[in-house]
């Protein structure tokens, strides 16, 4: 494969949705956030990135190596959010903590796990 050609194509483990598959998949993410709106959940959204120490082994599902890091311009080491869970989480500790529980918080977003496996893809 040629370089022009190789740029045309995406890395193993993503693929891109476009046309009708992405109408689709937007459609069932807008008639799903409108069903937990009604059942009273709040819509929240993390960034795709955060600091490496909120994905430590006991708060995340995914083991430092199948993380992507990189760092910012402070050597903090970033990573490409692995799970929904940790950032909920702190998002809950900042901004939630003197609401009445239980909270109702609906999330939807990409999650990047860089492994050799891809089950379900």
């Amino acid at each position: 494969m040629n370089m022009n050609n190789q740029l045309l194509h995406t890395p193993d483990g993503v693929r891109d949705i476009y046309a009708e598959e992405c109408a689709r998949k937007l459609a069932v993410e807008q008639k799903i956030q409108h069903v937990f709106g009604l059942y009273g959940y709040q819509s929240i959204e993390t960034p795709v990135f955060e600091f490496f120490d909120i994905f430590k082994k006991e708060r995340g599902s995914v083991g430092s190596q199948g993380m992507y890091k990189f760092f910012d311009r402070d050597n903090n080491t970033l990573v490409l959010r692995p799970d929904m869970t940790p950032p909920i989480a702190r998002c809950v500790a900042k901004y939630y903590m003197d609401e009445t529980k239980p909270l109702r918080l609906c999330y939807l977003g990409p999650t990047f796990i860089n492994g050799t496996s891809y089950q379900g893809a």
